[in-house]
């Protein structure tokens, strides 16, 4: 078993960008690297969540940021299809109201 902690992998994609891992302080620079300037040119920006295991509040702070950011230009951030333990993380910080979280059930 190894010590490493997970790696965040982030493909970008002509929509957006797609995270594999864990979104936590170890990675958070990078994300926030892809979210600046906000990616693709459309008028959403889905990224795809659904093979995040983990998120802690530096990865919010970046997504919340990112969410902010593309509001005030009129584009939106889609939070695309949360793994079931994200999802619950976002539902307990009470966020789901506020960023657009969209399953594919939805």
């Amino acid at each position: 078993m190894s010590d490493e902690a997970p790696i965040l992998k982030i493909e970008l994609r002509p929509d957006g960008l797609r995270l594999v891992g864990d979104i936590d302080a170890a990675g958070v620079d990078s994300l926030v690297s892809h979210l600046d300037p906000l990616p693709g040119s459309g008028s959403e920006i889905v990224i795809d969540l659904s093979d995040v295991a983990f998120i802690d509040s530096s990865g919010f702070r970046a997504l919340i940021e990112a969410h902010q950011r593309a509001e005030r230009i009129g584009r939106q951030v889609v939070m695309a299809d949360p793994s079931p333990a994200v999802r619950r993380l976002f539902d307990i910080a009470g966020l789901v109201p506020y960023l657009h979280v969209r399953t594919t059930d939805d």
